[in-house]
């Protein structure tokens, strides 16, 4: 005789069913990337959408409307799979660089703080002008982390050597000016920026209200970009970067 079923057996069996059938974090999780792939079409979409467009202006026999339309098309088309590729970058640098610039925001948090502190205590007019001069400069270091071009290779603030006190060696000398300079280029593309009002002239605020309105943001860095300044030393001059942090010139687009 097979045993009986209870209607505790019973509830506990249903209450238990519609727990694997609906279980919001799988079903937020799965709305999300259905979310995602509607609004941002990847790369290889774009793609084979391009490739049919172009086997259609091959055809020798479309009509000149349709090869107008078609055109417009593949503009369109060519756009968006730029858009599409600087995109995938972003996001591809936003990864892998996430670490190391909160450990860099850390820091110059920490220091502009402490800035901000001992000049509301100081008296001599001397000490005042160099610590405004000192909080002005970690604002610039603060807002290249939070508005670093987004698309391109992020050059470190503090290089390896520099945060383990080592010196680079003669050989790497003419790789570390140049990355110098690279860093410094950004750094006066930043203060630009700031003196436009395009960026926060206090961004630590912007910290606190958690990266705040969005009313003030960089404009995009320029294409093809590689700001170089000559009049402006570098702090960093002189010291190699490694493979992480070092600009590669292939690998730059406009953000």
């Amino acid at each position: 005789m097979p045993p009986s079923r209870t209607r505790d057996d019973q509830r506990n069996a249903e209450a238990s069913s519609s727990k694997v059938k609906s279980n919001p974090k799988r079903h937020h999780h799965r709305n999300h990337h259905e979310q995602e792939s509607s609004t941002a079409p990847g790369v290889q979409k774009v793609k084979a959408a391009l490739r049919q467009t172009r086997r259609l202006l091959a055809k020798d026999n479309l009509a000149a409307d349709v090869r107008v339309e078609t055109e417009r098309r593949l503009k369109a088309l060519e756009a968006e799979l730029h858009q599409a590729e600087v995109s995938k970058k972003e996001r591809a640098f936003a990864v892998r660089y996430h670490k190391v610039k909160f450990f860099e925001r850390q820091k110059v948090t920490r220091k502009l703080v402490r800035t901000k502190k001992s000049l509301e205590s100081a008296e001599d007019e001397s000490d005042k002008t160099k610590l405004s001069s000192e909080l002005h400069e970690s604002r610039v270091d603060l807002n290249y982390i939070l508005h670093y071009p987004k698309a391109k290779k992020y050059i470190s603030l503090f290089p390896p050597e520099v945060r383990k006190g080592e010196e680079a060696s003669p050989a790497s000398n003419a790789d570390a000016k140049r990355t110098s300079q690279e860093r410094e280029g950004v750094r006066k593309w930043i203060q630009e920026q700031m003196e436009h009002g395009d960026l926060p002239e206090e961004p630590e605020l912007e910290l606190v209200t958690q990266h705040g309105s969005g009313k003030a943001r960089a404009q995009k860095w320029p294409q093809g970009a590689a700001v170089i300044t000559k009049t402006q030393p570098s702090r960093s001059a002189g010291v190699q970067e490694d493979d992480f942090f070092e600009v590669d010139e292939n690998d730059e687009t406009s953000s």
